[in-house]
């Protein structure tokens, strides 16, 4: 079998040239996969782990789309049940249950707090909701709620699950500085992805090791040709030529605008945009103790807002959009969650100078009319066969964060089926490469790190702590300026054993350098150093990078709408 090298290889040989050396030997494969989000790579994993060529292209970054900008949250989808999609919600209990088993070095078990002002006014709406007679939003009612948990909870009962609700009725045991009106608490459990993007390049490097005929790359350009593809790296000067048996299109929010390039015309998508920011807020996320708050916005439409190490995200937005390029946070946008979140605690301001970074994407939904936020979030795999492309193209429409491992073990049958092969291996109770049992005293046996390093690197990478450890000693044990937490090495392992080639690559995918205080000037100059030193990029490039990170509200939050960081 074919491994991924480690990353003290004397060769140093990185992703990014692994993958290359391997599209240069497969000219004919089983799968093309276009699209590197979380349901592209996970179908990349599921026929990899079942013996087929299959190779995945990205045309930005992996998980650079909608996959890196969501809730960081497992959840079975509770809010669904209104829209009476049972399958979709059982669905969903089922993997978040099995992501907190298999992958609980990064999905743990997350305590969310409803605070309700009615016991019973809005129960009539939500019945009418549910039952298709209604679309008007409303009130939430504890009994509405306690009713919904019991058929929640009933779905995630079959495989690990989680802790009961509970209901909370004495206003002395509400948090500090709650509505005054706030006659009931109601806590239930769902899961919390603490590093989704990190998941997403286990499942790669899981998929690579499979065997020379499976190849990831990211930041390519393509063509069709006839029946073949032509890739080209847009940081090298290589060019692959590919004939696939079959093309799965993952891409996204770009999946009828693909499809275009396939030859084809099709309407799959409604692109609904979602933005989140993250706050530097002490106070409220001491208040907060770990858990996360599901709150009525005051007009019937609920916010979520959860802890991500010391900061607080809140979230989300949802506006139609037919753009998927579209990476604008408005000031619509930002007004209306600072206003949402400022209200749940009294006692608790929270302003926009607070906001250090912000999220958003397009989540790809299947296309439907009324509002945004009553739009299906199921999945469905829609095949088509295009005019000068004598393959099938399997379109991967809809679906969201929780259920990508589902979505893919029904893309991966599909595949079976088309291509006369039969499933060997199941993903469903397989465990992901990081949750393998890894401490950081064995961390400091093999490496000789100090304490804090060693628990750090293991609380972000679990097992695969083994590898970024042994490039955090000597120079590579020096921290980053402007981010002590983080260390060189762990940059430099981003770079070779998970792709990345930008500043925002590695500020926004392959670490969480944007929240804490706050992405800093300081950080970016380091970053560019030793993306400089480990791919050759032109410093011009990388200078010009660092301007364009600085303006950019995902990497530097209200910082950059004041434009206070040129220097």
């Amino acid at each position: 079998m074919n491994t991924l090298p480690s990353p003290m290889s004397p060769m140093r040989t990185s992703l990014r040239e692994l993958a290359k050396a391997r599209l240069a030997t497969m000219p004919e494969i089983d799968v093309l996969i276009l699209g590197g989000g979380v349901n592209g790579v996970a179908t990349l994993r599921e026929l990899a782990l079942n013996g087929l060529s299959c190779a995945l292209l990205e045309t930005n970054d992996f998980c650079a789309g909608a996959s890196s900008a969501s809730s960081r949250m497992a959840h079975g989808g509770l809010r669904y049940l209104e829209g009476r999609e049972f399958g979709l919600v059982a669905e969903s209990a089922r993997e978040r249950n099995r992501l907190i088993a298999h992958a609980g070095h990064l999905v743990k078990p997350l305590e969310i707090v409803v605070p309700l002002r009615n016991l019973v006014a809005g129960f009539p709406g939500s019945v009418a909701r549910f039952l298709g007679l209604s679309n008007k939003s409303g009130p939430l009612s504890l009994a509405a709620l306690v009713g919904a948990l019991r058929l929640y909870e009933a779905y995630g009962r079959k495989e690990h699950p989680l802790p009961a609700h509970k209901m909370i009725l004495r206003k002395t045991r509400f948090p500090q500085g709650l509505h005054p009106g706030t006659r009931a608490l109601v806590t239930y459990c769902d899961g919390q992805i603490t590093q989704p993007e990190g998941l997403m390049f286990e499942m790669i490097a899981e998929s690579m090791s499979q065997g020379a005929k499976v190849a990831a790359l990211n930041h390519v350009s393509w063509q069709r040709d006839g029946s073949s593809f032509q890739v080209h790296d847009v940081f090298g000067k290589e060019v692959f030529r590919i004939t696939p048996k079959l093309v799965v299109n993952a891409t996204g929010a770009w999946i009828d605008h693909v499809n275009a390039q396939l030859g084809g015309r099709t309407s799959y998508l409604r692109g609904v945009k979602g933005a989140h920011i993250v706050l530097n807020n002490p106070a409220l996320s001491t208040r907060m103790d770990g858990r996360a708050f599901y709150f009525d916005d005051g007009t019937g439409r609920m916010i979520i807002t959860l802890p991500v190490g010391r900061n607080v995200l809140v979230g989300t937005t949802e506006v139609d959009t037919s753009e998927p390029e579209d990476r604008s946070i408005s000031e619509d946008e930002i007004g209306y969650l600072l206003r949402a979140i400022d209200g749940l605690f009294s006692d608790i301001a929270v302003t926009g100078d607070q906001i250090i970074s912000m999220t958003t994407g397009i989540r790809p939904l299947r296309r439907s009319s009324g509002s945004a936020t009553s739009a299906a979030r199921d999945h469905v795999i829609q095949e088509d066969q295009f005019a000068d492309l004598p393959v099938p193209v399997l379109s991967l429409v809809g679906g969201k964060w929780t259920t990508f491992r589902a979505f893919a073990e029904s893309a991966g049958d599909r595949i079976f089926r088309e291509l006369g092969r039969e499933r060997s291996n199941s993903t469903a109770a397989r465990q992901y490469p990081g949750a393998a049992r890894c401490t950081p005293q064995d961390i400091i046996a093999q490496t000789g790190i100090t304490q804090d390093v060693a628990d750090r690197l293991v609380q972000r990478y679990g097992a695969l702590a083994r590898d970024v450890a042994p490039l955090c000693t000597g120079e590579g044990a020096a921290a980053l300026a402007g981010a002590p937490d983080y260390c060189r090495g762990e940059m430099i392992w981003a770079i070779r054993a998970r792709g990345a080639m930008r500043l925002e690559d590695l500020a926004l995918r392959r670490s969480r350098l944007t929240f804490g205080h706050g992405l800093q000037h300081a950080t970016l100059k380091d970053l560019a150093a030793l993306l400089y030193q480990e791919t050759g990029r032109s410093e011009h490039d990388l200078a010009q990078e660092i301007q364009t990170a600085l303006r950019d509200p995902r990497l530097m939050g209200q910082r950059a709408l004041r434009k206070e960081l040129a220097a």
